[in-house]
């Protein structure tokens, strides 16, 4: 029997007025990742369009407000990360060891400067982790328990793995060990702000089931995220090893 799916992605508010130049937009979306119509109840799409709602107009308020596309996208997106709905941040997936890994990146389309973290287990916002490397280090990606290290000397909240566990996800993990399937979804933002400043940053728990440390687009700087004044910003969701192979 067919099945029919819903595909929670994009939400987006662009300002233009017809007395400035000081246009300005956002574009958010909440992963790839299906839903059956039949597992999908009027509550539960409602919870949805709320949070994805709500993560909008943080970005926007700051947007509004003259503040700048970076921060914009990181606020916009820890909103999403602070959910379990989304696999990022609490709502991430699990891998086949029962455990989480998180991934994301940022980049600042004036300068072209970005960070990004890979296999995160610690950090309650990965999102702001990335923008610490952009920001504090000479690198772009930290990966592991050195990205962990990193975030807890930055000052960053901490959490232990079991704050990211949800039974919703580990409903999860067992149906796609038993049928071996992956599952998939990110969550990200895209902004420009009134000086005309692009920005864009993602975030995930990756695949479900995934293993040996599988690392997709998301941290990928041109694979998951990019950004630049003279072109776009993107934000990409899907199978990430379709993303990098392409890039």
């Amino acid at each position: 029997m067919k099945q029919s799916f819903i595909i929670f992605s994009v939400l987006f508010y662009i300002s233009c007025s017809n007395f400035s130049d000081e246009h300005f937009g956002l574009v958010i979306h909440g992963g790839a990742g299906t839903i059956t119509r039949e597992n999908m109840s009027a509550e539960k799409e409602a919870e949805y369009i709320s949070k994805l709602s709500a993560a909008l107009k943080t970005g926007y308020e700051i947007l509004e407000k003259g503040g700048s596309s970076l921060d914009a996208v990181e606020a916009t997106i820890r909103v999403m990360e602070d959910s379990p709905l989304f696999n990022a941040g609490k709502g991430a997936v699990f891998t086949g060891e029962g455990t989480n890994e998180l991934d994301a990146s940022i980049m600042d389309g004036e300068t072209h400067q970005a960070g990004a973290v890979a296999g995160v287990k610690t950090v309650k916002n990965p999102i702001t982790a990335a923008r610490k490397v952009m920001e504090e280090t000479r690198h772009v990606l930290l990966a592991g328990d050195g990205a962990d290290v990193f975030a807890n000397e930055q000052g960053l909240e901490i959490v232990p793995n079991s704050y990211f566990h949800t039974e919703r996800r580990f409903k999860s993990l067992m149906k796609a060990k038993e049928k071996e399937i992956e599952k998939h979804g990110t969550v990200g933002c895209v902004a420009l702000d009134k000086k005309g400043n692009l920005a864009a940053g993602t975030s995930t728990g990756g695949l479900t089931n995934k293993r040996w440390g599988r690392v997709g687009d998301s941290p990928i700087i041109g694979a998951g995220t990019y950004a630049s004044n003279e072109t776009c910003a993107v934000s990409g969701t899907g199978q990430g090893e379709y993303f990098i192979r392409g890039s």
